[in-house]
C-alpha cells in the first residue's frame, strides 16, 4: 500500500471539485429502490418512489413520503424519528444503531430500523466523494484491481467514528479518469455481510458529477470477485439538485 493523496485529488477534481461542492449546502434527490433486501427486512416496495433531501456537509436528512402517504422521517446521525403532516413525532427510535445488536443479513426491520438504514446509507453515497474531506479520514491506495478488461485503482478508506457509515473500512475502486466505480463494504448492521457495490450512467449535474445507478450485490471475500445473483439493492436517482 502507498500514500494514496494524489488519488484522493483526483477522484475529488472528476466529481467536480472541493471548490464547486462547497457551494452548496442541500442535496435534494427523487429516488427508486429495488433488490431483495426491502422483502427481506419486511417491508417490500416501501422505497419504490421516494424523495431525500440532506445536508451535504453533516448527517442531517429526511424522506418523503415514509411508509405511507403524509409521513417524513428525520433523521441527526444518531436518532432517527416519523413525523406526521401536523409534524408530530409518532415514531421515535434512539441510539438507533444500538438496535441492530445480533442482527445478520436475514433479520427482519421494524420501521425506524429501515429509515435508519436507508437514511445513513444514502447520504453516504450522494455525499461521497466530497466526504472525504471532512476530517478524520485516512486512506491508503491498494495495488490495482482488473475487471471487465478495465484495471481500476483501489482506493483505502478508513472512516472516523464521528460519521455514521456501513463499516469502518471501505475500499473504492477508481477508474483511470477519477469516477467511483465499485465500492466494497462490510455494513455492521447486516451482521457484517460484504457487499460490493457498483457505480454507473453518471449525469453531470450543477457541475458536479454523480451516478444516477447503483447495483448491490454480494461480494466473494475470498476471491473478492461480486456475486452477481441475488441482486441485493438497486438504486435509482431519477433526478438530482444541489441548493
Amino acid at each position: 500500500m502507498k500514500d494514496a493523496k494524489q488519488l484522493v485529488d483526483l477522484v475529488l477534481e472528476a466529481h467536480g471539485g472541493l471548490i464547486k461542492w462547497n457551494q452548496f449546502n442541500t442535496v435534494k434527490a427523487h429516488i427508486s429502490m429495488g433488490g431483495i433486501t426491502w422483502g427481506v427486512k419486511g417491508h417490500e416496495g416501501v422505497m419504490n418512489d421516494v424523495h431525500f433531501t440532506g445536508n451535504t456537509h453533516t448527517l442531517l436528512d429526511s424522506w418523503s413520503p415514509m411508509f405511507e402517504p403524509g409521513l417524513r422521517s428525520s433523521f441527526n446521525g444518531k436518532d432517527v424519528v416519523l413525523i406526521n403532516s401536523a409534524d408530530k413525532i409518532v415514531e421515535e427510535l434512539k441510539n438507533a444503531r444500538s438496535s441492530f445488536d445480533g442482527h445478520n443479513i436475514m433479520t427482519p426491520w421494524e420501521r425506524l430500523q429501515l429509515a435508519y438504514f436507508c437514511s445513513y446509507a444514502t447520504w453516504n453515497y450522494l455525499t461521497t466523494p466530497f466526504v472525504f474531506a471532512l476530517p478524520g479520514f485516512h486512506f491508503l491506495e491498494m495495488d490495482p484491481w482488473e475487471e471487465n478488461g478495465e484495471t481500476w485503482r483501489r482506493l483505502q478508506v478508513i472512516f472516523p467514528d464521528s460519521v455514521t457509515t456501513h463499516s469502518k473500512r471501505q475500499v473504492f475502486y477508481i477508474s483511470q479518469d477519477g469516477l467511483m466505480k465499485r465500492h466494497d463494504y462490510w455494513p455492521e448492521v447486516l451482521g457484517n455481510s460484504s457487499a460490493a457495490h457498483y457505480y454507473s450512467d453518471y449525469k453531470e449535474v450543477q457541475g458536479i458529477k454523480t451516478p444516477s445507478k447503483h447495483r448491490i450485490f454480494p461480494l466473494d471475500d475470498t476471491s473478492n470477485a461480486s456475486v452477481r445473483e441475488p441482486l441485493l439493492v438497486s438504486i435509482d436517482v431519477l433526478s438530482i439538485e444541489y441548493i
